[in-house]
């Protein structure tokens, strides 16, 4: 169970990458090769919606995968999940890239926790954000956790499924 949480705090991390910054979004920070701001080129986030996300990860034993999560998106954005490694106490990040390369947003991130573990996370996401889209995420950690932990890999794969229920009324 403890690898599941460090290798989803890994993904959070990955995803923070995304998200904006103090001082404006990540896509305007990114910058093309032109060295004009990426906001243009960089898609709002995913089609509000209900979305099924499901997860591989490398390392875990046979029965741990996480099961597939039904959430509801209703806004297209992209912005760090909460509790992201950026804002987590003891966390420091060196080091953080985010461009658009092809049809994918990719970001490289190098991060040191407070007991002196640094994670070297790599994100490809592709897809078309309106049906699906894959986050593949490689994390190598030094010194790592536990053996296994040293590299580790996750694919996320998100399908829209529809419209979002219906909230229930206020009060």
């Amino acid at each position: 169970m403890r690898t599941i949480m460090i290798v989803s705090g890994l993904a959070a991390l990955s995803l923070a990458s995304c998200g904006p910054g103090e001082n404006g979004s990540a896509a305007e920070k990114a910058g093309s090769a032109t060295g004009k701001a990426a906001g243009a080129d960089m898609p709002k986030g995913p089609t509000p919606g209900l979305w099924r996300v499901t997860t591989r990860m490398s390392g875990l034993p046979a029965g741990m995968e996480p099961p597939p999560i039904e959430t509801c998106i209703r806004e297209a954005k992209f912005e760090p999940p909460a509790g992201a490694a950026p804002h987590s106490p003891g966390m420091t990040c060196d080091s953080q890239s985010f461009r658009r390369e092809g049809d994918a947003m990719v970001s490289h991130m190098v991060c040191t926790s407070a007991d002196g573990v640094r994670t070297v996370t790599d994100t490809r996401v592709t897809g078309d954000y309106t049906r699906n889209y894959t986050m593949e995420v490689k994390s190598t950690m030094t010194p790592a956790p536990t053996p296994s932990m040293a590299e580790v890999s996750m694919v996320m794969n998100a399908e829209r499924l529809g419209d979002c229920p219906a909230e229930p009324p206020a009060g």
